[in-house]
Parts: structure tokens; sequence; C-alpha cells
């Protein structure tokens, strides 16, 4: 019994349903999907259709890429199998072991074939979700082709790229060699370039790239600070960390005086996780307290603290003094904004200081009459909500 066989099958069987729900759900949702609006969810609903439908069709198509080739030299199909992420042919008959070679080259030739098409489309196509869903397949699809298997296959040394690099001669499969390290060096060079992530950003978020557009136009024609720091946050908005930083390097040619910059950069190190690094900019604004802007002042404030509750997230008793303080300290900077009273609400609840956390969070709803205003009005609607949790717990504790 051929255990290997029947493991490849079970995993197909086991995939198979998440197969069609997922294109249960593209069809259910392509209203939405192939607009011009590609939204988070559009993204892995798109990711799910490239790995779990279209990568299977590829391996198939792999494997008859064996199977012609077999057949053009004259040899016999003995086994044809395939199961959603396997595939494998077996071949009869006396070839030679350059005919081994190509036979065994050309599947991965096919599926190949496959990642530059789905490039080409990419290129060619208008539509985002059409795009997305192009680029996925082609990543996923070149990562298994120029990476993944050829790994699985040398390990095992029973498979394609045992046989291409191993029934070839020294020669070809030198040869062979050379142009597959070249092809990953185009891969790798394609999905990580800074050029080729812009492009997709612009491919895929053409509302982004129209106001982008405009914004860079402003900032070329005008060549001030502050319309270039607008461009720098039109790529720190869509992940574009290198060409953000790019920016900020002219912006601060331009007015080295300009603080707003070190808020941008604080978010980059933030985001990335690099939450000292982030602090250590955020406080360059913190610490000129004659010099920056209030506003300004209380997001960098407000900053800090979220940079030290990221860093308390995972320990076991967090103390959140110091959180409380940053935030304490951006109400002070600006009495006039709401934001701070919230963070400070939500903090307190996680301290279990419920009676307090309500006195910040009712400062939000315009208690004693104080009406605040919202640097972001979405934490407005979230008030009622924290409100409610205090005193969900209150009467638990009762």
């Amino acid at each position: 019994m051929d255990w290997q066989l029947i493991s490849h099958y079970l995993l197909a069987i086991l995939t198979l349903p998440v197969s069609v729900i997922t294109v249960k759900s593209v069809i259910e949702n392509s209203g939405t999907l192939f607009d011009e609006d590609l939204t988070i969810k559009d993204r892995v609903l798109l990711k799910q259709f490239a790995f779990f439908v279209l990568l299977p069709v590829v391996v198939l198509f792999h494997e008859l890429g064996h199977a012609l080739a077999a057949r053009f030299y004259g040899a016999n199909i003995s086994a044809f199998h395939w199961s959603m992420f396997w595939g494998e042919v077996t071949i009869d008959g006396r070839l030679s072991p350059l005919q081994h070679y190509v036979i065994a080259l050309a599947g991965n030739l096919f599926q190949l074939s496959a990642c530059f098409f789905a490039l080409v489309l990419a290129v060619i196509e208008s539509s985002p979700a059409i795009v997305a869903l192009c680029i996925y397949f082609y990543l996923f699809n070149g990562l298994a082709c120029l990476i993944g298997y050829p790994i699985l296959s040398l390990t095992s040394w029973n498979d394609d790229f045992a046989i291409i690099y191993g029934q070839g001669g020294p020669v070809l499969g030198t040869v062979t060699g050379i142009i597959h390290l070249i092809l990953i060096a185009l891969f790798l060079s394609s999905y990580f370039s800074t050029p080729g992530k812009f492009w997709f950003v612009r491919k895929t978020r053409p509302a982004w790239y129209r106001e982008f557009a405009k914004t860079l136009s402003r900032a070329k024609q005008e060549n001030d600070a502050v319309n270039y720091l607008a461009v720098a946050w039109q790529y720190y908005f869509v992940g574009l960390d290198k060409l953000c930083e790019q920016c900020l390097i002219t912006v601060e040619k331009l007015d080295a005086k300009l603080m707003d910059v070190w808020l941008l950069r604080g978010y980059i190190n933030q985001s990335k996780g690099r939450f000292d690094s982030a602090i250590l900019c955020f406080e360059e604004i913190t610490s000129n307290d004659n010099d920056s802007d209030k506003t300004l002042q209380a997001r960098a404030w407000m900053a800090c603290g979220h940079c030290l509750a990221q860093k308390l997230e995972n320990t076991r008793s967090p103390q959140w003094h110091d959180v409380l303080k940053t935030y304490k300290q951006a109400s002070t900077v600006a009495p006039e904004l709401a934001d701070p009273h919230y963070y400070l609400g939500v903090t307190l609840i996680k301290a279990g200081l419920l009676s307090d956390a309500e006195a910040e969070l009712q400062l939000c709803q315009g208690s004693k009459g104080r009406v605040l205003t919202w640097l972001d009005p979405m934490l407005g609607s979230m008030v009622q909500q924290e409100v409610n949790t205090i005193r969900s717990m209150s009467r638990t504790k009762q």
C-alpha cells in the first residue's frame, strides 16, 4: 500500500471544502469584490482564492507538462495522479538521460509560464481585484515553483529537480542552475523592491493614487515642506515606508524645524514594533514645549502612551502608571481634546480603576458642561461601549 499517495489524497480531501467555500464566497461577494475599493476583507478572500483554487489548478498544469513531454518522446503514461497540491506522472519506456531531463523540466516550465502569464495579465489589467489576484497567484506560484518545490525535491532526491540536476550532465546542469538562480533573484526583487511595491499599490488602490498624484503635483509646484509632508503621509497610509522616509528627508531639507516630521517617523517605527525608537521620535516633539503647537504635542504624548501600552501587552502584571502619565500629559497640554480622556478611561479600565475610568469617559460625553473636540471622531462612537463595560464589570464585582 502506497502510504505516501494515500496521505496526499487525504490532504486533498481536507482542503477541498476550503476551496469550495472560497469559490462560493467569491461568487457571493463579487459585487463588492470587483469594485474599485479593495478592502482588507477583499484581499484576504483573493489570497485564499489564489492559494486554494488557482494553485491546485497550476499543479495539474504542471503534471500535464510532464505528460505531454513524455508523449512527445513516445513514452507511455502508466499512471497520472493529481490531488490539489501534489501530482505525479509515472512513465514507462526507454529514455535517454537528456530525455528524462526535458520531461522533468517540462512540468516546471509549464508552471513557470503560468507565473509569467499572471504577471503580464496584472500589468495590462485595470481591475484592482484582478490585478491583486494575479499578483497573489504569481507570488504563491513563484515561491512554490522556484524555491519551495526545488528544496523539497532536492532533499528527497527522487523528484523533478533531482532529475534536472542529475540527468542533464554537468554543463546542462550548470546552465540550468545559473538560469534558476537568476529567476529566483528576479522573483525576490519583484517582491521586495520599492518600485514593485509602489506599482502594486498604484494598480490596486486607484482612488489613493489619484489623491497621491494631486498631492505630489502640488508639492512639486510649491516646493515647500508642508506639501512634501503631505506626500510622506500618503506613502505611510499604504505602507510604503521607504518612500515615506525618503520624502521626510526632503521635508527636513526644506524646513529643519518642522516637528511634524518626528510624529510620522515615530509612527513608522511603531508600526514595525520598534517602540523605543518610536518613543525617542515622539520625545523630539514633547521636549519642545515652547515651539510646537499644542495639538501636535498632545498627539505625540498619546503616541508615547500607545507605544508604552503595546510594550506591556505580553507582560503578566502590567504596570500602567507610565501609560496613564502620558495620556494625562496629553490632556493637560491640549485640554480641549477628548481623545486623551478616552485613552485615559480605557487604560484605567485595564488598571481596574473603574470609577476614575468612568469619570474620564463622561468628560468625553460632555459632562461638567465641557464640550470637547475629537481628533479621531471614531473614538466618540466607542465611548458608550466602554461605559457599558465599566458598569458591567462593577455589577460583576458586587
